[in-house]
């Protein structure tokens, strides 16, 4: 349990990261798909506030000044090991949330930040995948495109990438990379069905444990182009950490 503010200038890593977050407009759009898998359906109305959202995925080096600060234990390393740069990996929602959505990770970075930062829910997340175009399968355009990604669907990947490269990239109209591929990411969410009404700021239902919580945007592993669509859904155990999940963060608008 954090009890006192810490400085945001004693963890370069987490203050450069709380800095270069991107400001994604408010908004309604039409969530979902209607070709896509069942559980993309129905299509349906969502108004979002503005908020704020990670650039990145959190990094390793990020997760190592948690780790120091609070005397927490690094996970069981991936095969590559734990790199800085890449994206933070084998870690749960709860390593991230806590139990109850009020601890872990998240209730460190806030101390520090001096706000709070939590993960975006679903409905943000596809909101800000899509980058302000609407009418598009993917964050880039209206089919996949390999040289936006990274993924295996055309060259298997055996790791995760560093957040800033090169290769297999792509910046979307609000700033973000790795909206797709790279790793799956946790968003704040229980998973269940869609509910076809009309809703704003959505948080997702309060409790259906047994479903898990939502992940969002496919991940290095992954070989099939459908995984990195805006749309495309998937859940978790709120304990199940692997080498394929990773996280960002949100915010409110500031």
């Amino acid at each position: 349990m954090i009890t006192s503010r810490s400085s945001l200038s004693e963890y370069p890593a987490l203050s450069a990261y709380i800095n270069a977050m991107c400001t994604v407009p408010g908004g309604t759009f039409q969530t979902g798909s209607t070709t896509g898998y069942v559980i993309e359906k129905p299509v349906h109305a969502v108004t979002l506030s503005a908020f704020r959202m990670g650039a990145t995925p959190v990094t390793v080096a990020i997760w190592k000044e948690y780790c120091a600060a609070t005397k927490t234990a690094l996970p069981t390393a991936p095969e590559w090991g734990f790199l800085d740069d890449h994206p933070m990996v084998n870690v749960s929602w709860t390593d991230i949330m806590g139990i109850d959505g009020n601890g872990g990770f998240c209730a460190w970075a806030s101390d520090v930040a001096g706000f709070r930062v939590t993960l975006p829910t679903e409905a943000q997340f596809e909101y800000a995948a899509r980058g302000g175009m609407y009418d598009q399968d993917f964050p880039w355009g209206i089919t996949f495109d390999d040289s936006k990604v990274w993924s295996s669907v055309n060259t298997e990947r055996t790791s995760t990438a560093p957040v800033v490269r090169q290769s297999s990239i792509y910046q979307n109209a609000y700033g973000l990379t790795d909206i797709a591929g790279n790793v799956y990411q946790w968003c704040f969410d229980m998973y269940e069905a869609y509910n076809p009404v009309a809703q704003t700021d959505p948080t997702g239902p309060k409790s259906t444990p047994s479903n898990g919580h939502c992940l969002r945007g496919g991940s290095w592993k992954y070989n099939k182009a459908g995984y990195f669509r805006c749309t495309s859904r998937d859940r978790g155990g709120a304990d199940v950490a692997l080498p394929i999940y990773g996280f960002r963060l949100a915010a409110g608008a500031g």
